[in-house]
Formats: structure tokens, C-alpha cells, sequence
């Protein structure tokens, strides 16, 4: 769930970059101040679901060392070797989907950078007001 929730945080409404760089050229205070304000929203609401995220596969990959022991030392449980690959794998999945939004969060982040600092290069001073 917390996957789904941060997938959808990231991907529901990303940055309209072309529309951004049309604003820097044109000075469009109103158009870049938005940007940024909703890009700054939107990433701290990732950081915060990246870091739940992280959380629980941390938790999540205890869980699976605890009933890997208890099978590999006779224990009773409900598992087999086959049902904890699995659930490896699935821990794996989950670690690479959320590296692949930390990646795409932090080109996002750059370009920000990089938007906002052509905008106030070249626009200083000589914002449109709206």
C-alpha cells in the first residue's frame, strides 16, 4: 500500500517541464512561482512516503531473515524455500521501485535547480505580474 501511495505521489502530476522553460524565457513570474511551489509540495510529500517506504521494507527484510532461520533450523512454520525466494524477490522489486522514483525525484530536483537559477539570471526584476 505504502508502494502504491508513493508511486502515485510521484507520477500523478509531475512537472511540465516545456512549459516551465516557455515561462523562464518569457519571464512569467506567476506561471514559475507555481511551479515551484507545487514541484517543493509534491517533493515533500515523496520524501515523507520514500521514507515510510523505506521503513517498512527495512522491517519487512527482518521479518524474512527471522523466517528464513526459523525454517533452516527445523522450526515449525508455515514456509518453504520456495515461499521465501519468492517474498525475496518481491523485497527486491520493491527496493528497485523506489530507488527508480529516489532517481527520478532527484533529476526532477536538478532541474528545478536549474530552471530557477536561469530564471533569476536572466529575469531579475522583470517578473510579468498576473
Amino acid at each position: 500500500m505504502i508502494a502504491f501511495a508513493l508511486t502515485a505521489a510521484t507520477t500523478a502530476d509531475p512537472t511540465d517541464f516545456d512549459a516551465l522553460s516557455k515561462a523562464v524565457a518569457k519571464c512569467d513570474r506567476a506561471v514559475v512561482t507555481k511551479t515551484v511551489n507545487d514541484t517543493i509540495a509534491r517533493h515533500s510529500t515523496f520524501l515523507i512516503d520514500a521514507y515510510a517506504e523505506q521503513r517498512a521494507i527495512a522491517q519487512a527484510r527482518i521479518d524474512l531473515a527471522e523466517r528464513r532461520r526459523k525454517l533452516h533450523s527445523g522450526e515449525k512454520t508455515a514456509d518453504t524455500e520456495a515461499a521465501l525466494t519468492l517474498a525475496g524477490e518481491g523485497l527486491v522489486d520493491r527496493q528497485r521501485a523506489l530507488d527508480d522514483q529516489r532517481t527520478l525525484d532527484r533529476l526532477e530536483q536538478e532541474m528545478m535547480y536549474y530552471f530557477r537559477q536561469q530564471y533569476l539570471t536572466q529575469c531579475a526584476g522583470r517578473g510579468i505580474e498576473k
